[in-house]
């Protein structure tokens, strides 16, 4: 938000989150290729000279922009006190979780119920990643103008896929096609509620930005630990289902849009 002007800030998330997409197309085929080979403690020692080289490449040629003014838990409990922040992050949340409740295991009911080998799930990785393309693409044309409509129209295709692989996840192809639309609705997730606050808090962006990134990572593991839960009480079928009933309740925070919009009381 302060790299680039406001008008920007879409198309700039959208190249930023094309990395995450480059990462994520190559990343989990390739990790559970390699996995499969020389294990899972091999393929996190391959990671440290990367992310070595990661940490230098950050150090380089990332600008240091202290804060604009100094941020306090008062400035936090200002920024939440606004009721259509509030509700944003109640649906952050609640989105998030519901996505990671159900790709935390994707890999066990692929192997597990769908019966995917080592090559297959590979595959559907890389189908899965290279959709996120896709994805980054959609978020930086659309969220500009039409962000509430994308707040919503994310986690309802999610629980939809969702469904749809308890379905008919035993069929590659439609395993295939489902994943890869999910995969796309994974990387507008983020530039979406990435751009809604540009649009929304963009007179706290410090404040906002901490808590709606705190609100993210604890959402990964409240839909992770739930969708363990599930799974070791249940079974794999009930992860799938609470995580589309998630991310219905994330629909219905989000409800029209207007109430997540910056002004409403």
């Amino acid at each position: 938000m302060r790299l680039v002007p406001k008008e920007g800030v879409s198309r700039a998330l959208a190249v930023m989150y094309t990395g995450q997409a480059v990462a994520a197309a190559f990343a989990a085929p390739i990790g559970s290729y390699l996995g499969g080979i020389i294990g899972w403690r091999g393929v996190f020692w391959v990671l440290v000279p990367i992310v070595a080289v990661t940490l230098m490449w950050q150090l380089l040629v990332l600008p240091s922009m202290p804060a604009n003014d100094r941020q306090s838990f008062r400035s936090l409990l200002d920024v939440l006190k606004r009721p259509y922040f509030a509700r944003g992050i109640a649906a952050v949340i609640f989105t998030f979780a519901g996505a990671f409740s159900m790709f935390t295991y994707l890999r066990p009911f692929l192997e597990n119920v769908a019966g995917a080998d080592v090559i297959t799930l590979s595959q559907l990785f890389l189908v899965l990643g290279c959709s996120g393309f896709i994805g980054t693409w959609a978020g930086g044309k659309f969220a500009n103008n039409h962000v509430t409509r994308l707040l919503k129209l994310v986690p309802l295709v999610m629980a939809a896929v969702t469904l749809g692989l308890l379905g008919f996840g035993q069929f590659v192809a439609v395993r295939a096609v489902l994943l890869a639309v999910w995969g796309a609705m994974k990387t507008t997730m983020s530039i979406s509620w990435m751009a809604w606050l540009s649009q929304n808090v963009d007179d706290s962006p410090e404040a906002a930005g901490s808590l709606i990134v705190a609100a993210i990572q604890a959402s990964i593991l409240l839909g992770a630990g739930l969708g363990g839960i599930l799974l070791d009480l249940i079974g794999i079928h009930a992860t799938f289902i609470g995580s589309a009933l998630l991310s219905g309740l994330a629909i219905l925070l989000v409800g029209s849009g207007n109430r997540l919009l910056k002004g409403y009381r």
